[in-house]
């Protein structure tokens, strides 16, 4: 029986504790895209597949595809366990969907937080009367074949990102965020400081005030700027 290097598929991984995430529920991707520098963002083609998503939070299963196939992500489905995101790699390929309406039907009654890929999929209106979250591309009606060899659980580039598994991967209606494993618990605190510095400027803004512009003037200043009268 012939055999392909590289075909792997670890059964499990390790996630982190379901408090940590737990405490992700009401940061928006945006607060934590600035939290981590704007890396880890995923690029944007990488979006919901329809209006009104909800969001999405969980720990990254990843599935390496091969271009237009999805027998890996099935078997990342069965393996997968309630909260997890399936994250499917397929090089950004748009010759066939990689994901269907009842793989979302599957997922979404397995308890499954979302999929995201930088692939197309299909069924949209399927996924949706499942409420079930889906990132990717784009949508086409051309089904997926079944006969390749792949990887899962395995580090993935998805979306302009590089993703291991464990990962805590988020995503809203403004796109996906994936924060690295070590990274977790700092990034906590750094978007909670944030959460409350744009509260404050909300405040300003109600009351009809402007943001702080003290950095954007010395940014001005140091950078030597005109600033110069009225433009007739």
């Amino acid at each position: 029986m012939s055999t392909e290097s590289g075909f792997k598929v670890y059964q499990d991984i390790a996630r982190p504790a379901p408090d940590i995430i737990e405490q992700y529920k009401n940061f928006v991707v945006a607060n934590v895209s600035d939290s981590l520098g704007s890396l880890f963002t995923m690029h944007h083609s990488v979006k919901p597949a329809y209006h009104g998503m909800r969001p999405m939070r969980g720990p990254a299963f990843t599935v390496r595809a091969r271009p237009g196939d999805n027998l890996l992500s099935l078997k990342a489905i069965e393996l997968a366990k309630p909260g997890d995101v399936i994250v499917i790699a397929t090089d950004g390929d748009e010759t066939r969907s990689v994901w269907g309406g009842f793989m979302s039907m599957m997922s979404a009654r397995k308890g499954l937080a979302g999929m995201v890929t930088d692939g197309i999929v299909r069924d949209v209106a399927q996924t949706r009367d499942e409420n079930f979250a889906v990132f990717a591309r784009g949508v086409t009606p051309v089904a997926p074949s079944k006969n390749s060899a792949g990887q899962v659980n395995t580090t993935v580039s998805c979306g302009g990102v590089v993703v291991q598994p464990g990962d805590l991967v988020l995503g809203d209606e403004d796109g996906v965020v994936v924060v690295p494993k070590g990274e977790i618990e700092n990034v906590i605190t750094q978007v909670q400081a944030r959460i409350e510095r744009e509260a404050a400027w909300e405040k300003l803004v109600e009351g009809g005030e402007l943001i702080p512009m003290d950095a954007i003037n010395e940014f001005l200043t140091e950078h030597a700027a005109e600033l110069l009268g009225r433009k007739d």
